[in-house]
């Protein structure tokens, strides 16, 4: 499993919940994780999930640019123009919003980048809760049966799935592993479960590595110092 670290960025700045990492700049941050070990790097524009705008685009690929490790995009993205402008930019893939479910055929085009989409399925009380993307496919998906959206998402050729607990996610609520193990129930074997928010100590890391998940995401837990990168690599060993 592959820890993925991940840093969050609104208004110019790195923004979790708790205010963790305020006063460091992304790219400073990104760095760090980078001279720690990181293989990869989860980055995310919250002003494109929140508002649409993605004023952070450019601030995030000079990161990419600036790392030694792949990235991906993330924060509310669901059109295809968008991931193209990010792959353009050299991220290695980019996490389209459970928004994506309001639309099966656009699920179908999603599949043809391959390895580098990965789709959410971000639940609230097993249910999709989109938390970004065009807000009227957001209107049709939201409410729609996490499980059931998995087995579409693979019905229409998407590969990889990132499963989150919008409840947990920021609030250190643990990792999604009965949902994961749901999922995975309607699912074939060539689907690969990343997850993240949520992941409070060295034990969740554990927990997923045995359940088998591809990565976590992990952010505000290594700011708040409750382990390290090293020490979650090492878990996974």
């Amino acid at each position: 499993m592959v820890i993925v670290p991940s840093v969050d960025v609104r208004g110019g700045r790195v923004a979790y919940r708790g205010g963790s990492g305020a006063d460091i700049a992304p790219r400073d941050l990104a760095s760090r994780y980078v001279r720690e070990g990181a293989e990869e790097l989860h980055l995310v524009d919250l002003d494109g999930a929140e508002r649409g705008d993605y004023a952070n685009a450019a601030m995030l690929a000079e990161i990419v640019h600036a790392s030694a490790v792949p990235c991906r995009l993330a924060g509310g993205i669901s059109s295809l123009a968008k991931a193209d402008e990010a792959i353009a930019a050299h991220f290695a893939g980019v996490l389209f919003s459970s928004a994506v479910f309001g639309d099966d055929a656009l699920l179908r085009r999603i599949a043809r980048l391959g390895g580098r989409a990965i789709v959410e399925i971000e639940t609230n009380d097993g249910v999709l809760a989109p938390r970004g993307g065009d807000p009227d496919l957001v209107r049709r998906a939201v409410g729609r049966d996490a499980a059931e959206a998995a087995e579409i998402a693979e019905l229409r050729g998407i590969r990889a799935l990132y499963v989150v607990d919008t409840s947990a996610d920021g609030r250190l609520g643990g990792p999604p592993l009965v949902l994961m193990e749901r999922l995975r129930k309607k699912t074939g074997p060539d689907m690969q479960f990343h997850t993240g928010g949520g992941v409070r100590d060295i034990d969740d890391v554990r927990a997923l590595a045995r359940w088998g998940a591809a990565s976590v995401v992990i952010g505000r837990a290594f700011l708040d110092g409750r382990f390290t990168l090293a020490e979650a690599k090492a878990a996974c060993a």
